[in-house]
């Protein structure tokens, strides 16, 4: 999501509270808030900025960038071994929540069956990650990078100079190599059928919020600047942009 203009209690807090609000569900303030794949923790430190009280982050890696370091209880890691089990008990959490995380999930049928533990009965889960045929993939740069992955393809574009941030004094050959590694532990992208099983198979109502998160975001990105319009004029695209650039699920459990 491009939301460097905003202050920080909105980069994720406000497009999410107006996806949730869209969608009939209402967060409280003592609610309790996963921030799964907290990464550095900056999520996790917006919904606290933004008044929310019980919020902690997880992820199958430590790198969170501590304000104060009675902070750290408030982050968990999984088990050695980097799994996705999360450490709390079944039924804890009301809302469970991550941006640009599940591309890098390599066991998402785990991941998605630990969300469902750890929800309560009426929590919610929302989860915006970028689609498979998103014209570029955003870590690697490669045109169509999160479906194909063959040799020859990145091949192609590392002759044509295509490079990402940490590649720029690489041979093209090292940039192969680099971005194959990347592909084969780093991400995973998945076609929108599979997706929906592996939701639908842990939770009784699954829903695409595509058009509540374009409509939340459109002051700050320009793809939603666009296809806001555009959708509401024309509601196919809503399936293109789902199709070719982002996806936003969101999960509930019943009572």
């Amino acid at each position: 999501m491009e939301a460097e203009l905003l202050p920080d209690i909105q980069k994720v807090v406000r497009p999410n509270e107006h996806i949730l609000r869209r969608h009939g569900i209402a967060l409280g303030k003592d609610a309790r808030i996963l921030d799964f794949g907290c990464w550095s923790g900056r999520h996790t430190y917006e919904y606290l900025d933004a008044g929310y009280r019980r919020v902690v982050g997880f992820d199958i890696e430590d790198h969170v960038s501590l304000r104060q370091d009675a902070d750290r209880d408030r982050f968990h890691f999984s088990a050695p071994g980097g799994t996705y089990r999360i450490p709390f008990p079944d039924n804890h959490f009301d809302f469970i929540a991550s941006i640009s995380v599940f591309e890098h999930v390599t066991n998402q049928a785990e991941a998605i069956t630990e969300i469902a533990r750890v929800l309560k009965p009426d929590g919610a889960t929302l989860h915006v990650f970028p689609s498979r045929w998103r014209p570029i993939e955003q870590h690697i740069f490669v045109p169509f990078g999160g479906a194909i992955q063959g040799r020859r393809w990145m091949s192609l574009w590392a002759r044509l100079g295509i490079r990402a941030g940490g590649q720029r004094n690489l041979t093209a050959r090292q940039v192969v190599s680099s971005n194959l590694a990347f592909c084969a532990t780093g991400i995973r992208y998945l076609d929108f059928e599979d997706i929906d099983a592996l939701w639908r198979n842990r939770f009784a109502s699954v829903e695409y919020a595509e058009a509540a998160f374009i409509e939340s975001t459109r002051h700050v990105s320009t793809v939603s600047r666009i296809m806001h319009p555009l959708i509401k004029a024309l509601p196919g695209f809503l399936g293109l942009y789902r199709f070719a650039h982002t996806r936003v699920v969101l999960a509930r459990r019943p009572r």
